[in-house]
């Protein structure tokens, strides 16, 4: 894909990280250039960015070299090369618990509306843990009383609700099991992250 896209590249990656300031100042220091014809090939300024991850590691236990939010852009900039070079894509759905990966993506198509004004996207969809349990209980697949083994801990969940005049809110907030059994016995709520 490359070849002739090195600049639009630069673009997707450059929107990905939108909320990373400290990443998004490394590209514009170390990567843009003046005339996108004269940048480094994406292969080699890709390579460099992940090598030397501008924010702070931390070694886990095992070993490995956690780079923080390196898997968030690197999903991001994923969602976003397909879902503007492949239009043919029947859906695209990202399975992800970590809730800056939908805020990201988010944030990145909004960026490169503007940069491919004349293009269309192919919509991303996210399905969560939370949103995954939703239906495996709704369709009877696993039973609510049970939920305790799937889910251990209060997390961020954003649903829509459907009001009683038919209007829809969208709601963010913690949700422990007992309020996410009460959400998930509701029709009318959706889970989207």
């Amino acid at each position: 894909m490359a070849g002739s896209e090195e600049g639009n590249i630069y673009q997707i990656v450059l929107a990905s990280t939108r909320q990373l300031a400290r990443v998004r100042g490394y590209l514009r220091r170390y990567v843009q250039t003046t005339d996108p014809l004269d940048m480094d090939a994406y292969k080699e300024w890709i390579k460099k960015l992940y090598d030397e991850w501008p924010i702070s590691e931390e070694v886990l236990s095992t070993g490995r070299i956690k780079k923080k939010n390196a898997g968030e852009v690197s999903i991001t900039i994923l969602a976003e090369i397909v879902s503007w070079y492949y239009p043919e894509t029947k859906a695209l759905t990202v399975y992800s618990q970590d809730g800056d990966t939908y805020e990201f993506q988010r944030k990145a198509e909004a960026d490169l509306r503007d940069v491919f004004a004349s293009k269309t996207p192919v919509p991303v969809s996210y399905k969560s843990n939370d949103a995954i349990l939703c239906q495996l209980v709704r369709n009877g697949n696993i039973n609510i009383e049970n939920l305790d083994d799937y889910r251990k801990d209060v997390r961020k969940i954003t649903y829509s609700k459907e009001q009683d005049d038919h209007s829809i809110v969208l709601v963010t907030e913690l949700v422990d099991n007992e309020l996410f059994a009460q959400l998930v016995d509701d029709e009318t709520v959706h889970i989207i992250f």
